[in-house]
């Protein structure tokens, strides 16, 4: 059964991760090319670690951008079907709800296998200065991890009924926008919800708080 759903969720979301692998090789590709070296004794290390530091925020921005596409193509063709692909299969909701979650998982899977992998061929022709070395299982495996979490979050809004997704993305809207009508007027020095959204999200043990630090392919 596992299978069939990944097989559909393939169909529907396949540009983008072949896309998304695509991208996930030209980034380490990008960043090394780019500094000016000819061997290990022409090294510029400050280039070097420019290049990789814009790299890492080229990968966060690959996994927030993939999570998102590939949570919303899980649930998208079943609206436009009106959930009859899922509603003939044989079980029960939660398990189709935890098949379908598992067959974004391993799409994600797929690509940080790309990250890993090509990241690990662009250092390996690249001649790394003695005191530096490439992480690419461990850049793979953040990536995984940290595309995980938005992909959650927007999965499970997804997965429950959408008129109640409709009425909780609206309320939220509307706070913020209210939020941020009172700091534009000087009613508050600044946006006050929208600064405890941030902080909640991103800040301390936060869902999307591995976005804050580096995802390095190259580090000491």
């Amino acid at each position: 059964m596992f299978r069939a759903v990944l097989n559909t969720q393939w169909k529907w979301s396949r540009p983008i991760v072949l896309l998304a692998v695509l991208v996930a090789g030209y980034i380490p590709i990008s960043a090394l090319r780019a500094m000016p070296y000819k061997s290990v004794d022409t090294y510029y290390i400050p280039s070097l670690y420019q290049g990789i530091i814009g790299a890492s925020i080229h990968y966060q921005l690959l996994a927030l951008a993939v999570a998102v596409v590939v949570a919303i193509a899980s649930w998208q063709a079943d609206a436009h079907r009106q959930h009859v692909y899922a509603l003939s299969l044989p079980l029960p909701r939660w398990r189709f709800v935890l098949l379908r979650f598992g067959a974004g998982a391993a799409l994600l899977g797929a690509v940080a296998v790309a990250v890993g992998l090509f990241g690990g061929i662009a250092a390996a022709i690249a001649p790394l200065p003695a005191m530096l070395h490439a992480y690419p299982v461990g850049l793979a495996v953040r990536f995984w991890l940290g595309a995980l979490v938005p992909f959650a979050m927007i999965f499970a809004l997804l997965a429950s009924d959408p008129k109640r997704v409709r009425i909780i993305v609206a309320a939220i809207a509307t706070i913020v926008a209210v939020d941020l009508l009172l700091a534009s007027v000087g009613t508050t020095d600044k946006p006050l919800v929208l600064g405890w959204i941030l902080d909640g999200v991103y800040a301390g043990s936060g869902p999307l708080a591995a976005f804050l630090n580096r995802w390095m392919l190259v580090d000491v």
